[in-house]
Parts: structure tokens; sequence; C-alpha cells
């Protein structure tokens, strides 16, 4: 009886921290009526002074390079950049921010009035691909999506941006 009692307890306390972290409101929420929006590529940007990044996807570094289809190169990073711009200059954008990456950037979830998630945007139209925590995809029916109809970074082929940026810091490194 007293197994059950502590079970019990246990299984209400698991369930209150579940619901109370479903029902906390973001850290911030930041608009960008009246501030300056700028991209850095295509998943970072900043609202006025405030340093952003959209969670749950990763994009091409500005300076990287993909294949088309018929082999030759592209400035995927620079497009992806250029999407993301097109996206954060629609009216009403609007960021839920919850956490700080280790660049002190914002990681937020953000929309606009024609767009309700830009980073699914993006991966939508293959200028991002999504993150991947213990098997679950943030937007993996959107990157399937994008794979399938060959658009933006799966029209032909393409280093992983982390991988890319990991060899690429390397190379900087003495």
């Amino acid at each position: 009886m007293r197994s059950f009692g502590l079970l019990a307890l246990l299984t209400l306390m698991i369930f209150g921290a579940y619901f109370y972290s479903q029902s906390k409101p973001p850290l911030e929420t930041i608009a960008a009526a009246g501030e300056k929006v700028t991209a850095a590529d295509g998943d970072s940007f900043s609202i006025g002074i405030r340093k952003l990044r959209l969670r749950g996807i990763d994009a091409p570094e500005i300076r990287q390079t993909c294949q088309a289809a018929d082999g030759k190169d592209w400035p995927c990073g620079r497009t992806a950049k250029a999407a993301l711009e097109a996206l954060l200059t629609q009216p009403g954008l609007t960021c839920e921010a919850e956490f700080q990456d280790r660049f002190a950037r914002s990681l937020a979830q953000c929309s606009t009035a024609q767009s309700p998630n830009v980073a699914a945007a993006q991966v939508i139209a293959g200028m991002a691909i999504t993150d991947e925590f213990h098997d679950m995809r943030s937007y993996g029916a959107e990157e399937d999506a994008a794979k399938g109809a060959k658009r933006g970074i799966w029209q032909g082929s393409f280093i992983q941006p982390k991988i890319w940026r990991d060899t690429h810091q390397r190379e900087r490194q003495p």
C-alpha cells in the first residue's frame, strides 16, 4: 500500500511538472514594429539590437556553396539568407524567445501575418534543414516535402551546415 501511495505521488508530480511546463509563457515576445530587422544568414537575424536564431532549424552558412542537379556550385548560404530576409520583411513579424544559445542569441519561434512559422517556411523552401534531437525532427514533414520536390539545397547535393562549420573552423585554426 505504501508503494502505491509513493507511485501515485510521483505520477502526480510528473503530470504537474508537465502541465506547468506547457502553461508557462515564453521568456519574451519580441515584435519588430519600428525596429530594423537584419538577417545574418538563413537562420539568424537581429531585431534592433536583439540577436535571434530560429529554433529547430539549421541553414547553410553564409559562405557555404551547394551543388545543383547539374553539378554546378551555387551560393546556397547567401540564397538562404535572402530567403530569410524576404520572410522577415513581411508585415507583423513577432518572435517568442525561449532560451539563449552559446552565442547569446535568443532561440525563437517567429511568425508574420503571411507566414505562421518562419522556420517551417525556410525548411519547406529548401533553405534549411530540420534539427534532430533523439530521433525527433522539429520540421520533418516540411523537410520531406522540400526533399521530395527537390527545392533549394535538395536540388543537388550539399554538406550538412554543422559539418561545413566544423570543417571550416578547423581550417582557421593553426
